[in-house]
C-alpha cells in the first residue's frame, strides 16, 4: 500500500517527524514499510492555469499555441508540443524563471517569431509519474495559480 504523507497530515500533526522517524513509527505500530519515496520535486514557478483556446499555426506542424489563464488576469501564451488538452482544462504551467526538477530554467522563447510565456508540463516533466505523453491534465476545482505541487496534495 502507498501512503502520502500530504493526506497522512490531514489527519494527524506530523510537522515533527522527520520522513525516516514516521516510518519508524508506522513499524513500531504493526505496519510493515518496505520503502519511502519522494514523489515529485516540488518547485515553485509551476502553477495551475485554464486553457483559454488553442490554434494550429499554419506553419508549425509539430507545435501549436495555447492561451493560459494563471489566476492573475494576465492571459498568457505558450507554445506546447503536445495536443491533449483543450479549453477549459486545467493544466501545470511553468511560468519564466522558473527552475524545473531536471535543472532547465523557463525562458522565454521564441517559435515563428512569436514569444512563448512559459511551458506547460507533463506529469514526467514535474518529476511525479514516468507519463510523458501529453500535458498533465489536472483535476477540476483546482484553484487558478496555485502551487501544482500543493494542489495535488504533494508539497512538502
Amino acid at each position: 500500500m502507498r501512503i502520502v504523507r500530504s493526506w497522512l497530515a490531514e489527519y494527524c500533526d506530523l510537522k515533527r517527524l522527520s520522513d525516516e522517524k514516521l516510518g519508524d513509527l508506522m513499524t513500531s505500530l504493526g505496519m510493515q514499510v518496505e520503502s519511502m519515496e519522494v514523489v515529485g520535486t516540488p518547485v515553485t514557478g509551476v502553477v495551475v492555469a485554464k486553457v483559454l483556446r488553442t490554434q494550429r499555426h499554419p506553419d508549425a506542424a509539430k507545435v501549436h499555441r495555447v492561451w493560459v489563464d494563471a489566476g492573475d488576469g494576465a492571459e498568457r501564451h505558450v507554445w506546447c508540443g503536445a495536443f491533449n488538452m483543450t479549453a477549459g482544462d486545467l493544466v501545470p504551467l511553468a511560468t519564466l524563471g522558473t527552475k524545473m526538477p531536471d535543472g532547465r530554467e523557463i525562458l522565454r522563447r521564441g517559435i515563428l517569431g512569436i514569444d512563448s510565456e512559459g511551458m506547460l508540463c507533463s506529469a514526467a516533466e514535474l518529476g511525479l509519474s514516468s507519463d510523458a505523453a501529453g500535458i498533465m491534465i489536472l483535476p477540476a476545482g483546482a484553484k487558478l495559480g496555485r502551487n501544482v505541487f500543493e494542489a495535488l496534495g504533494v508539497a512538502r
